[in-house]
Parts: structure tokens; C-alpha cells; sequence
């Protein structure tokens, strides 16, 4: 009898005591392991966040790098870069290129492309591949002559109708250089709230590069547009969904006009 009552004292369990520091024990063991883990997820979002960033900011660079590398395209020297005006870092750029490479050039030898004041100008052919209310520029490489222009009606395969008078004559003889026609569009690309855009000829703008919290476009101290021949450009990009995590890009790219 007295052997079967050790047995019961034996078998009664934990006490009270003992099962409330074993919870808090639990509890605290289990905090610890959601603060740990709550912990390893922040670095693995804000390491995802970071190289997405990085992702996006070399693309945007790119982008961006290419779309400059768009100035003065198709057109004469010195005639690319049009703004800002005087030359100052800035978050706009406006510049002109020849974006379809739409261009004639006037007959060869003695021929008489355009006299002075004339409405019009002849060029060899191609002259229909312009259209009305284009904007060209006519080039003289012979004189380095150059003037703004408009197409004004419709151009013949051998003729184009122009908005004003010429400014120069473009009568020359055999050892000249063909004097050229070019098309252009105006192009501007500039930082609106978060995104960079891309505006061509006054038309709809096109988002190019989102969740931008600024740009910058440097010209290393040049003053005028025909001087500028390197442009420094810097994007500062933010997380689409935390605006305080940000990072800088940054490249040069030399113009070709």
C-alpha cells in the first residue's frame, strides 16, 4: 500500500510554478524567433529593393544615354543642340536631330539649286519623301551655310515649295559639295514629377523612365549651345513604393553634333 502511494506522488505532474515559467520561457523563445525572422526579412526586402533599383537605374541610364546620343542626327554641325539657351545644367534638354533621316541634296555640278529669296529649292530626288509643314534645314558644306526652313505645300520628286525665302544662294560650281536638305523634329526630354519624358514636335509626351525624384544634365561650364560637345547626366531613382529609398546614376556621353 504504502509502496503504491510513492507511485501516485511520483506520477502527479508539473506544478502551477512550473508550467507558468515554462510558458513565459515558450513566449519568450518565440518572440525571439519572429524578431529574428521579422529581421532577416527586412534585409532580404531592402537587398531585393536595392538590386532592383540598380536594375532599373543601368537600364534608365541607357535609355536616357541613348536617347541623347540622338542629337543633331542626319543634321549639319553646330545645329543639334537647341536649349537651355544660354547652355546651363538643367533637368530639360531640347535639341533637334533627323529622326526618319528624311534628306535630299540640290543637282550637282553648275546646276542652280536656289537663288536668293527663292520660294522654293530643287534637289536631285527624293523630294517627295517631305511633306507639308515639315521643318528642314538646308546646308551648304561648300560655305558652311546653313538656314531654317519650312516645307509649305506639297514637294515633287524634284522640287520642294518652302515657307520663306531662301537666305542664301545655293548656285555653285562642279567642285562644289552638294548642298543638302534635311528634315527635322524638335525634341525635348525633361523630368515631370516622377517621370522622365520624351516630347517630339510639340506632340503627346512619352513616359521614357519612371519613379524618378530627380535628373540632372550637366555641361562641365559651357555657355553656348554650339560649344557643347559632352553632357553629364545624373538620375537619382526612389523604390515604387518607399520614396525614402533612393540612389544616384550617373554617365557622360559625347554628342555627335
Amino acid at each position: 500500500m504504502k509502496n503504491n502511494c510513492r507511485i501516485l506522488q511520483n506520477d502527479r505532474g508539473f506544478s502551477m510554478i512550473e508550467l507558468m515559467i515554462a510558458g513565459v520561457l515558450g513566449v519568450l523563445v518565440l518572440g525571439v524567433t519572429i524578431y529574428v525572422f521579422n529581421k532577416q526579412e527586412d534585409v532580404i526586402t531592402t537587398q531585393n529593393t536595392s538590386t532592383n533599383i540598380r536594375a532599373k537605374g543601368r537600364h534608365a541610364i541607357k535609355v536616357l544615354a541613348q536617347e541623347l546620343k540622338e542629337i543633331g542626327f542626319g543634321l549639319p554641325p553646330n545645329e543639334g543642340f537647341v536649349a537651355p539657351d544660354p547652355v546651363a545644367n538643367s533637368s530639360t534638354i531640347t535639341f533637334r536631330a533627323n529622326l526618319f533621316d528624311v534628306r535630299a541634296s540640290t543637282p550637282p555640278s553648275a546646276s542652280n539649286g536656289g537663288s536668293l529669296n527663292d520660294t522654293d529649292i530643287d534637289v536631285v530626288v527624293g523630294g517627295d519623301d517631305f511633306s507639308d509643314n515639315d521643318k528642314i534645314i538646308i546646308y551648304n558644306p561648300s560655305y558652311g551655310d546653313s538656314e531654317l526652313n519650312t516645307v509649305s505645300g506639297t514637294p515633287s520628286s524634284t522640287n520642294i515649295p518652302l515657307g520663306s525665302g531662301l537666305a542664301n544662294d545655293y548656285s555653285y560650281g562642279a567642285n562644289s559639295k552638294l548642298v543638302t536638305i534635311n528634315k527635322y523634329n524638335d525634341v525635348v526630354i525633361d523630368l515631370n514629377g516622377t517621370n522622365i519624358r520624351k516630347t517630339v514636335d510639340g506632340g503627346t509626351p512619352t513616359v521614357i523612365i519612371s519613379d524618378v525624384s530627380d535628373l540632372t544634365f550637366d555641361f562641365f561650364g559651357v555657355t553656348q549651345t554650339t560649344l557643347v560637345s559632352t553632357i553629364g547626366i545624373t538620375i537619382t531613382l526612389q523604390d515604387s513604393q518607399d520614396s525614402d529609398i533612393t540612389q544616384d546614376f550617373g554617365t557622360d556621353i559625347t554628342i555627335r553634333n
